[in-house]
Formats: structure tokens, C-alpha cells, sequence
């Protein structure tokens, strides 16, 4: 009988002893995360305090929540245009970004406009009425991302275009590339045949002009050297941009920003 107590004694000395050991061991497991908790902590606060009024780093003072979503001045989005080499899927439009709708009003209107200076007499040089050519005229309009792959800056463009298929077989169009917020033209080619005619060169960049805000009398300023086909030159706008012209008589003309 004694024995077994102290077997029993012993047991239960050994019992209390691994949960004494269990919780010690508990206890110390807790108290060391939160130990290393508090160092961490301490670690990133001096971290932190380092990086301010460092000298690799520039203060900025954002003065309205308005301006951070505005688009980027003109300026920039020409260069990043001018730096795109690849071009996306089309996509849908975002929040912010001009509609369908609304850029085929922008080039219907630039197209009415663009026929009126080609058709002086309310005729094209091929003898189809101006009236007729846009009765009969159809438009469309693409969203894409264009990219530039080694900066990785990106500019959404609606690639939009108004066409019309003439009796002869001849397709003449307006393909203009519009900046998707703000509508704002970067680039226009127009193929209207015969009906191009050296004499409407400054008018026809006029237009262009016009649709970017500037004012059409800054054509005449244009530095246009004769070609075999027609013309081409550049044009030097007030803000510093440039715009390059190829013109060629009895076929088509391209206008858009260069470097």
C-alpha cells in the first residue's frame, strides 16, 4: 500500500511539474513575440525618422484633390504620343473619358468642315456633291491604350474615322487620333483624291489647328517646301510644339505632332 501512494504521489508530482513546464513554456513563447513585436515596432520608427529630410527625397504640396485627376498638360501628352510604339486591344470606355458618341459629333463636324474647304463650289473636283458625300458618309470610333514600352507611360486614344465610297471605287475618309478626355486632336490624315488641291493646303491646316484651340490664321505661318507630289513642311506653334505636313496634291494629307 505504500507503495502504490507513492507511485500515486509520484505521478501526480510528475503531472503538475509538465503543466508547470507546458505553461512556463507558453508564457515565455508569448512574452518573446511580443518582445519581438516591440523591437519591430522600434526598428520602423527609426526607419522611418530617417527618411524624412533626406536629400534624395523632394517635398511636394498638393493644393486641391481637383488637380490630381486632371489631365497632364498638353505639352506632356504630345511627348508621350510621340514616344508610343505599341498599341492595345480595344477597350471600353472609363469614367472621365469622352464617349462614342461624343467624338463622332467631333469628327463629323471636322469632316462637314473639311468637305466645305475641298468642295468650294459645293462640288468635289470629281463632280459629287459635298451634300451627298456627307449624307452618305459613315463614321466610326475605337478606344485603345497606346504604350510606350521602355518608359511605360500609356495614353488612351480614340482612333476615329469618317469614310464614304465613292462611285469610282475610291473610299475618301478622315482618320483623326483624339486625345479620350479631353478630345483634342494629335494626328489627321485625309484622302480625298483628286478633289486635293495645292491651293487648299493652308486652309486644310487651319482646321487642325482649330480643333486644338488654336487659331487658323497660324497657318499661313507654316514652313511648306514643294515636293514632287505636293508639299511638306512644319509649323511652329506658340507654345514651342511642332507640327509636321506632308501634302500631296491629287491624293491625300497628313498633319500631326512631331518632335
Amino acid at each position: 500500500m505504500k507503495l502504490k501512494k507513492l507511485r500515486l504521489f509520484a505521478n501526480r508530482d510528475r503531472e503538475t511539474r509538465t503543466r508547470i513546464a507546458y505553461i512556463g513554456l507558453t508564457a515565455g513563447t508569448v512574452l518573446i513575440a511580443f518582445l519581438l513585436v516591440l523591437i519591430n515596432r522600434w526598428i520602423f520608427r527609426l526607419n522611418e525618422a530617417a527618411l524624412y529630410d533626406d536629400p534624395q527625397y523632394e517635398a511636394i504640396s498638393i493644393i486641391s484633390a481637383n488637380g490630381i485627376g486632371a489631365p497632364l498638360p498638353f505639352e506632356t501628352r504630345v511627348a508621350m504620343f510621340l514616344g508610343c510604339d505599341r498599341q492595345g486591344d480595344e477597350r471600353a470606355v472609363m469614367p472621365g473619358e469622352m464617349s462614342e458618341a461624343e467624338i463622332t459629333e467631333r469628327i463629323k463636324a471636322l469632316w462637314t468642315e473639311t468637305l466645305q474647304i475641298h468642295a468650294p463650289s459645293g462640288k468635289l473636283f470629281t463632280g459629287e456633291s459635298a451634300d451627298s458625300v456627307l449624307k452618305k458618309s459613315r463614321y466610326q470610333a475605337t478606344l485603345r491604350d497606346f504604350y510606350n514600352d521602355t518608359t511605360g507611360a500609356k495614353l488612351a486614344l480614340w482612333c476615329a474615322q469618317a469614310y464614304y465610297s465613292a462611285e469610282n471605287g475610291q473610299t475618301y475618309c478622315l482618320s483623326v487620333q483624339y486625345d479620350s478626355r479631353t478630345g483634342e486632336a494629335y494626328s489627321q490624315n485625309c484622302a480625298l483624291f483628286d478633289s486635293v488641291r495645292s491651293e487648299q493646303a493652308t486652309a486644310a491646316i487651319g482646321l487642325f489647328l482649330t480643333a486644338n484651340g488654336y487659331a487658323d490664321s497660324l497657318a499661313e505661318q507654316a514652313i511648306l517646301t514643294p515636293t514632287v507630289k505636293g508639299y511638306s513642311g512644319t509649323l511652329t506653334l506658340p507654345d514651342g510644339l511642332l507640327l509636321e505636313i506632308f501634302y500631296s496634291t491629287n491624293e491625300q494629307y497628313e498633319i500631326a505632332f512631331t518632335r
